[in-house]
């Protein structure tokens, strides 16, 4: 019965953004072909001071006695590891749910694992990288998971994170706006980018009570993390 009531609640939600599209080499949703201004990542960084690469690749290029060509490189090559191993543990945490017969290929995708088979019963899946747009406002965002909580019949969001570090701030900074009190660190962004993508699914109609981030570490464990509602100041 259960899982017969979540295929109606997916249809509903999957249906309520239809029309809705991303294109992964342009970076770009669109909505009926239409291009939405903004994502949810494009939103953070109203609230976060502009990073000067150009300055700061300089400064360490100084302090480290190389060139500012070779700092920007190994800049890139951090990213570019990064965002691999970002993309494979989000495949593997998109399918996990539904094909628990999947191996893991990396302690990522065993923390993952872990994370699932730790679930109690009464919090079921309902979506995977769930694409989502505000109607009114026009911006979109993914949200890696969507569970439902059957004892309470209210929604959670999650999010997999592989980031090195969740809580690296530089020097004291803060974020800017209405967020001023909070560091400017991965974390805190990630705050308000669940607490933007709990906007977007409510507009369906649902209600949702947590917002869980699930840092994957590179020993094959996890760490999970409440993140507060802050839809408040973002709505």
């Amino acid at each position: 019965f259960v899982y017969l009531h979540m295929d109606f609640i997916k249809k509903n939600i999957i249906d309520f953004y239809s029309g809705l599209t991303f294109d992964p080499e342009l970076h770009k949703y669109f909505v009926k072909g239409i291009p939405i201004a903004k994502s949810v990542s494009a939103k953070l960084k109203d609230f976060c001071l502009p990073f000067n690469r150009d300055f700061l690749s300089k400064r360490v290029a100084m302090s480290r006695g190389i060139s500012q060509e070779e700092v920007l490189a190994e800049w890139q090559e951090t990213a570019d590891i990064a965002i691999k191993r970002g993309n494979e543990a989000h495949l593997f945490g998109e399918l996990y749910p539904y094909n628990r017969d999947l191996r893991p290929q990396s302690q990522f995708e065993v923390a993952i694992m872990k994370f699932w088979d730790n679930l109690p019963a009464h919090i079921v899946p309902v979506i995977s990288e769930l694409q989502m747009y505000h109607k009114e406002q026009m911006y979109a965002g993914t949200a890696d998971i969507v569970l439902y909580n059957t004892q309470t019949e209210k929604f959670i969001i999650g999010d997999y994170k592989t980031n090195k570090d969740l809580f690296k701030n530089f020097k004291g900074q803060k974020l800017t706006g209405r967020f001023s009190n909070f560091l400017d660190n991965p974390f805190n962004k990630y705050q308000l980018q669940l607490s933007y993508y709990q906007i977007l699914l409510e507009q369906t109609g649902v209600e949702v009570s947590g917002r869980k981030l699930i840092w994957l570490l590179p020993d094959g464990n996890y760490n999970l993390y409440d993140c507060q509602d802050l839809t408040q100041y973002l709505r």
